[in-house]
């Protein structure tokens, strides 16, 4: 079940379908990033829109090592500006740079949806 929801999510992520991705997500989903921690569905899709708003994000599941409380998955992300962005990670990207990210996520997932996810540099 944890493959098929992980899959099930990027395949959403990567289509930029904010209901479906919604859908996969308990409605108290805490997101733990390098951009700190957001709570809630709202607070993710928020988080989301503009991410997808300032790149083309197309995270690919490298690896998914599915576990009885959810899953750890190596991913390379691939974002690529869709306008120049002064600032991003400390870094200035024209519009149409590719930067390449090799991240590990942990997912909780909790009846059958995602209820917690912590994404760090892989490493």
């Amino acid at each position: 079940m944890s493959e098929e929801t992980m899959r099930a999510y990027y395949a959403a992520y990567n289509a930029e379908d904010p209901a479906h991705l919604g859908a996969l997500l308990d409605d108290h989903v805490v997101l733990t990033s390098a951009a700190g921690e957001q709570r809630g569905r709202d607070a993710y899709l928020a988080t989301y829109a503009y991410m997808i708003g300032l790149f083309v994000d197309r995270m690919e599941p490298v690896e998914i090592a599915a576990d009885a409380d959810g899953a750890t998955v190596r991913i390379t992300d691939r974002l690529t500006a869709r306008e120049d962005i002064p600032d991003f990670m400390g870094q200035r990207l024209a519009k149409g740079q590719t930067i390449t990210l090799d991240l590990v996520g942990r997912y909780r997932i909790r009846d059958g949806r995602i209820a917690a996810i912590r994404i760090e540099p892989a490493g």
